[in-house]
């Protein structure tokens, strides 16, 4: 499916017009690039690791959205658009549905490296566009889309069940790997904080239940100390397929 055309977030990332960085916005980069470098391997999934590789992000320059769109529409046909932060759900499940992910093009100011409350191009690049280029992942993504779109659309409780789901998957879940827990979720792989504190013994981890995570609220203002684990990303997109056809949202 292409990206919509009645969105008013779809732009030509091709002639928008690249940002003039600072070398303190470049040198902002570089600083948080490195720490995660450093934390990740061994704590973040392969399946994230082989995304980042193929991403081929520089570690001292702030990437152009356009490039970084390119790499990953070779992969799953996704593609990258630019935002100014945050988007209006029906407007971002639209873009989902569409295989389009909404990113910022600025970097947080340096005395926010450890936690900035709105996303910046650090956590949509480091966080999600990695695993924009799983298969099976970008499958669950794109059906996210549809069910947040036909959700809204229909006034369905769903609206508030999606984002609790988005929440305990797409931004802070963890996964069981052959050598033990791994991280996935962009709001963990773009934190150092959040890195070592999801696999500490400060949390609580549960096994990967959607009716169980509908009906669990989260606070954006703490380190998440319950997080849901899934067993692989097949099934993640299957067991939300199947929640999708419960719900019946598709």
């Amino acid at each position: 499916m292409s990206a919509p055309s009645d969105t008013a977030y779809m732009v030509d990332l091709a002639t928008f017009p690249v940002p003039d960085y600072s070398d303190t916005e470049h040198e902002t980069w570089t600083r948080l690039y490195a720490r995660q470098r450093e934390l990740l391997p061994g704590r973040a999934c392969d399946e994230y690791l082989a995304g980042l590789a193929r991403l081929e992000l520089s570690e001292t320059r702030l990437p152009r959205l356009v490039d970084i769109s390119r790499r990953i529409e070779q992969y799953t046909g996704w593609r990258l658009t630019r935002v100014a932060g945050l988007v209006e759900n029906d407007d971002f499940f639209t873009l989902l549905a569409g295989r389009c992910f909404p990113s910022t093009d600025f970097i947080r100011k340096p005395d926010e490296l450890d936690y900035t409350p709105a996303p910046d191009m650090f956590h949509d690049l480091i966080g999600h566009a990695p695993l924009l280029t799983h298969s099976r992942f970008a499958a669950f993504f794109e059906r996210f889309g549809h069910a947040g779109k036909a959700a809204f659309a229909s006034g369905h409780p769903a609206t508030e069940w999606l984002p609790r789901i988005y929440w305990y998957t797409v931004e802070f879940g963890l996964i069981r790997a052959a050598e033990g827990l791994r991280i996935y979720g962009s709001g963990i792989v773009s934190s150092p904080g959040e890195v070592l504190h999801s696999l500490s013994d400060a949390v609580t981890r549960h096994d990967f239940d959607l009716d169980a995570i509908a009906a669990r609220d989260y606070d954006i203002w703490h380190m998440q100390n319950d997080l849901f684990v899934i067993d692989s990303f097949d099934q993640l997109e299957d067991d939300f397929a199947a929640w999708c056809r419960e719900a019946r949202l598709g």
